[in-house]
């Protein structure tokens, strides 16, 4: 997370018109993402599990 703005980057993701993805094989990080889309205060966070 930024000390400047408050803004954090996801770390290997890729920018695609202006939207942040990150496809993984590693199944289990499907919680943690959840539980991040759960927190967020301004419900900017989505998870797929394809």
């Amino acid at each position: 997370m930024s000390k400047k703005d408050g803004k954090t980057v996801l770390l290997k993701a890729v920018d695609s018109k202006g939207f942040y993805t990150l496809k993984s094989p590693d199944h289990t990080i499907v919680e943690s993402c959840e539980l991040a889309e759960k927190a967020c205060p301004v419900k900017i966070i989505s998870v797929k599990e394809v």
